[in-house]
């Protein structure tokens, strides 16, 4: 099957996911845009390295004659397309198709590429068949949390009248297929498909077998001693992520955990000093018998931001992964620390907690609320049991977002039926002690 992806910049780890297909022994193509090129469209036979077999079709999204027909119509769903041109996006989209000929089109994301490749389906522009992922922040709308689009006005119209035009809706959690009911999208053509880990398998395979040493090393080189309780966070750090929240009740698990550290993964985001440092200091002031203010922020290890293996080093260091979430598509950092065996305390605001609850791998909390994350942390560092429980669970988990089996699930959705190989069953390894 010839695929064509639109926009798989969307997420950093669609790479894997094209090259995953690719393997599969798919053809793979790519429609994308590039800013810093002379010529208004250029087509390579790679995207990301040469030698991937990836052919591209690069545009600028500034240059090409076609801005001057499609100007007038683009200026006005301008501020409610997000400054993007509407029309020379659809325009665009076409003129791939016609270049790479594919037998299915898939997009990346349901809201910059997903809009214009759903209205040229309806004007009966564009006949291939269309699978159009949501991955949160183009179908989410919680200005709680500062995630989504506010489903108002031209902006609203524009992701409503998108949903009726692909033939299949690919959610990545039941969150957001909720959402995309609510926005009034049809059930018969929504299929919940996760996203996918990024890291080989063998890899994550060997980052657990050395679970013992790099816990000795990590905790070596962020001064933390060998039997001290660890959790860890580890995102974009921004106010959706919830931290406001656990920083709220950190204090509490200090009082019962003198020893224990927070590693707080990811960048030096402005709302750490605007609302987070503040909730840590209020509420150790707060407390009786807790610790004082500056323990309570000795108690947080700050690293920066991590990639490749950094980031399943440090979930393997750490006792409990906690994700606080306000409002999250998924939340792939549960699913990186599951994939090593790490269980996670999650609030009910991200689309993972149904994951976590069927395959008790882990706990889930109330959103926003601060003493049953507090609690929920207290008792899973309390009790080593549940932990190694939840932890052979982890890998159950994991194995549902193994990327061939992501792969597999997208091409169903996609080849005729009986056309495809039923997936192999993933296997399963234990969890090291």
């Amino acid at each position: 099957m010839r695929l064509l992806y639109l926009h798989p910049n969307a997420w950093s780890g669609e790479y894997q996911m094209l090259l995953t297909l690719r393997d599969l022994g798919h053809e793979v193509c790519a429609l994308e845009e590039r800013r810093d090129m002379a010529a208004s469209r250029r087509v390579d036979e790679h995207f990301r390295i040469e030698g991937d077999g990836i052919r591209t079709f690069w545009y600028h999204p500034g240059r090409g004659l076609e801005r001057l027909l499609t100007w007038p119509l683009d200026r006005f769903f301008r501020r409610s397309f997000e400054g993007r041109n509407l029309v020379h996006r659809m325009w665009i989209i076409r003129a791939a198709v016609r270049h790479f000929k594919p037998d299915a089109l898939i997009a990346s994301d349901g809201f910059s590429y997903g809009i214009p490749a759903s209205f040229l389906k309806q004007l009966g522009l564009l006949e291939t068949p269309l699978l159009q992922s949501y991955i949160g922040g183009d179908i989410l709308d919680c200005p709680e949390a500062d995630v989504g689009k506010r489903r108002t006005g031209l902006t609203g119209w524009m992701i409503r009248t998108a949903l009726r035009g692909p033939e299949t809706l690919r959610p990545v959690s039941p969150l957001v297929r909720d959402e995309l009911i609510g926005a009034g999208a049809d059930l018969a053509r929504i299929v919940v498909i996760p996203s996918h880990l990024v890291l080989d398998p063998t890899r994550l395979e060997k980052l657990r077998d050395d679970r013992a040493s790099i816990r000795r090393r990590v905790r070596a080189a962020l001064g933390i001693a060998e039997s001290a309780p660890v959790i860890v966070t580890l995102g974009g750090n921004q106010k959706g992520k919830g931290l406001h929240l656990l920083a709220s009740a950190w204090p509490a698990v200090l009082r019962e955990f003198p020893l224990a550290r927070w590693v707080l993964c990811g960048p030096d985001h402005p709302w750490l000093d605007r609302a987070v440092w503040p909730a840590l200091a209020r509420a150790a002031a707060e407390q009786s018998g807790g610790p004082s203010p500056e323990a309570a922020r000795a108690g947080v290890v700050t690293t920066g931001w991590l990639n490749g293996d950094a980031v399943f080093e440090h979930f393997l260091n750490a006792d409990l992964h906690v994700n606080p979430s306000l409002c999250e598509s998924l939340n792939m950092a549960t699913v990186e620390a599951a994939a090593v065996g790490t269980p996670s305390v999650c609030s009910d605001g991200a689309g993972i907690v149904d994951w976590i609850r069927r395959h008790d791998a882990g706990v889930v909390v109330p959103r926003q609320k601060i003493v049953p994350l507090g609690d929920a942390i207290i008792a899973a560092l309390r009790s080593p049991e549940i932990r190694a429980r939840w932890s052979e669970s982890c890998l159950r988990l994991a194995a549902e977002f193994a990327p061939q089996r992501i792969a597999r699930d997208l091409i169903g959705c996609l080849a005729p039926p009986g056309s495809m190989p039923p997936p192999p069953a993933p296997e399963v390894r234990d969890a090291p002690p």
